[in-house]
C-alpha cells in the first residue's frame, strides 16, 4: 500500500470570518510547477483551510538528495469582490503583490518535533512588510528606473547597460522567473522585484516556499511544515444615519452594546441627497468589522422632542441597529491618509 508523507501545508485565515475562508480564493499552479511535481511524484491536494503537498513516503528522498534549489510558487487568486473592503490589507496598486516565503521566514524545528508552525509574515498578523513589487513579461523597465539599470539575481548580475523605452522584461530575463536585485544607474535606487509567470499575473498574492535554496531552506527543516497566512478584520468608522419620518432631528443619540455604551460623536444635522433631513452620528474609534456579531445586540437609546401644546416633551425611543454592509465600505481621504467608514441608515422613525 502507498503511503503519503506531507512535505509541507499552507493555510490561510482571517479575522473577519474567525478562522478559513477558502471560498473567497482560489489556488493557481503554473503549468512548470505541475511539471516538477509530476517528476518528483508529489500531489497537491486542498484542505479546509488552505492546501497541503504530499509525496510518496519512499520517494521524499529524491527531494533531500536534489542539489538544485526548488521552488513552489503558487498563487492566490481572490474571487470576492469586496474583499479589500473587509480585510486590513493595501488597496490594489500596479505592480505590487503581497509576497509569502519561507526563506524569511523559517525557523530551525523544535527538538524532534515532525511538524513546526511558521507565519509566512513577521508579526502574527499580515502587515506592509509583505508588499512587494511583482512584474510581469511586458512590463517596461524603463518607467521605473530609467534607461540605465542592473539587474541582479542572488548569485551575481543578470543584466547591466541601457535599454530603450519599448524593451520589456522578458527580453532580457526570458523565462527565469523569480527574485531579482533592480538598480537605476541614474538614482543609485536599488529595489527588489519578483519577475512572475504569465499564470500568477492576476494573483493577489503569491506564496513561494523554497526547498533546497539556502541553509534555512534544507529538506530536513520544511518538511512537515505547516505555513500560515493570517490576515485581519479591516476596522472602519461607523455612521449611522437616522431619518425621522416627519423630517425632525434628534436631540440625543446613545449607542450600547448590550448595556456598554459605545463612544460615539455628538449628533450632527445633515441634509441627504433626496433633500431629506437627518441625524448622524460616528463612531469616535474605528470597529472591526465581522461577518458575525455575536453576543449582545446593538442598539441607539433616541431623545426626541416634541411640541404639546406650549410645553416640549422628551421622549425616548429604543432602535436595534444594523451593522455594516460589505459592499458599501467607503475610502476617504483625511489629512493624507485614507479612513474606511461604514453608512448605515434607519428610516421612518
Amino acid at each position: 500500500m502507498v503511503q503519503y508523507q506531507v512535505l509541507f501545508e499552507v493555510s490561510l485565515s482571517h479575522k473577519y470570518y474567525s478562522g478559513p475562508f477558502t471560498k473567497d480564493y482560489e489556488v493557481i499552479m503554473t503549468a512548470s510547477l505541475r511539471a516538477m511535481m509530476k517528476s518528483y511524484q508529489l500531489i497537491f491536494k486542498k484542505k479546509p483551510e488552505g492546501f497541503a503537498i504530499l509525496g510518496k513516503s519512499d520517494h521524499l528522498f529524491l527531494l533531500s538528495s536534489t542539489k538544485e534549489a526548488i521552488k513552489f510558487r503558487f498563487g492566490i487568486q481572490i474571487k470576492n469582490r469586496y474583499f479589500e473592503n473587509f480585510s486590513k490589507i493595501r488597496p490594489a496598486a500596479p505592480y505590487m503583490k503581497y509576497m509569502f516565503r519561507n526563506e524569511i521566514y523559517q525557523e530551525n524545528k523544535d527538538g524532534d518535533s515532525e511538524t513546526q508552525d511558521i507565519n509566512l509574515h513577521a508579526g502574527e498578523l499580515l502587515s506592509d512588510t509583505n508588499y512587494n513589487f511583482c512584474v510581469s513579461r511586458n512590463f517596461q523597465p524603463s518607467k521605473i528606473w530609467g534607461n540605465e539599470l542592473t539587474i541582479s539575481d542572488r548569485n551575481d548580475n543578470y543584466f547591466e547597460g541601457e535599454i530603450d523605452e519599448n524593451t520589456q522584461l522578458d527580453q532580457i530575463l526570458i523565462d527565469d522567473y523569480g527574485s531579482y536585485q533592480v538598480k537605476s544607474s541614474q538614482s543609485g535606487q536599488e529595489d527588489e522585484v519578483f519577475y512572475l509567470e504569465p499564470e500568477l499575473e492576476k494573483s493577489w498574492g503569491i506564496v513561494e516556499i523554497s526547498l533546497q535554496s539556502s541553509s534555512d531552506t534544507q529538506f530536513e527543516k520544511v518538511i512537515g511544515s505547516h505555513f500560515k497566512i493570517n490576515i485581519d478584520a479591516r476596522k472602519v468608522f461607523w455612521s449611522y444615519y437616522f431619518v425621522s419620518s416627519n423630517n425632525n432631528y434628534f436631540k440625543n443619540i446613545s449607542v450600547y452594546l448590550g448595556k456598554e455604551k459605545i463612544d460615539f460623536s455628538e449628533i450632527e444635522q445633515v441634509l441627504l441627497p433626496n433633500n431629506q433631513g437627518a441625524t448622524k452620528i460616528t463612531s469616535q474609534t474605528p470597529i472591526s468589522l465581522s461577518k458575525f456579531y455575536d453576543g449582545p445586540k446593538i442598539y441607539a437609546e433616541l431623545e426626541d422632542i416634541t411640541s404639546q401644546g406650549s410645553k416640549e416633551v422628551a421622549g425616548i425611543n429604543k432602535v436595534y441597529l444594523p451593522t455594516p454592509n460589505i459592499q458599501r465600505i467607503k475610502a476617504v481621504a483625511v489629512n493624507q491618509k485614507i479612513r474606511y467608514y461604514a453608512e448605515m441608515y434607519i428610516q421612518n422613525l
